[in-house]
């Protein structure tokens, strides 16, 4: 095989492996306020244009709180939506919070159901300040 060959198949593979990894993190963000926490997800699995998911963990106590016990799978809220207002409800919704860089980012694992059909993912998701901030007493 000649090197210019093997340089071609290489890159090759290279871009076909990246394409593949950055399939897998369904981006998105999140943003809290006095009652819970907010995950938009965009891009995920089986997704029409235009889908998205959101999960809300309404929690009394702040998500640093998840993040740092470990709490393992969380219940929460999960809807996929197409638009703002059409959104379908999930009849049973988790997510594991997995990793953290900062209160920037946070990383984990989904998993919806919808009336039988479950869709389940990873996620990456960056902080979006929510405006206003949210004052909590």
């Amino acid at each position: 095989m000649t090197v210019p060959l093997r340089i071609l198949l290489i890159a090759t593979m290279l871009q076909g492996s990246h394409s593949i990894s950055a399939a897998a993190d369904a981006k998105g963000w999140f943003e809290e306020d006095c009652s819970g926490t907010t995950f938009q997800v965009a891009k995920f699995a089986g997704a029409l244009p235009g889908q998205y998911l959101v999960l809300r963990l309404a929690s009394g106590s702040p998500l640093a709180a998840h993040l740092f016990e470990g709490a393992g799978w969380l219940d929460v809220e999960g809807k996929r939506c197409s638009g703002v207002g059409k959104c379908q409800a999930g009849a049973q919704a988790k997510i594991l919070l997995s990793n953290t860089k900062g209160s920037k980012r946070i990383s984990g694992k989904y998993t919806v159901n919808f009336n039988g059909r479950s869709l389940e993912g990873q996620f990456r998701v960056k902080y979006r300040r929510k405006n206003p901030p949210a004052i909590c007493e």
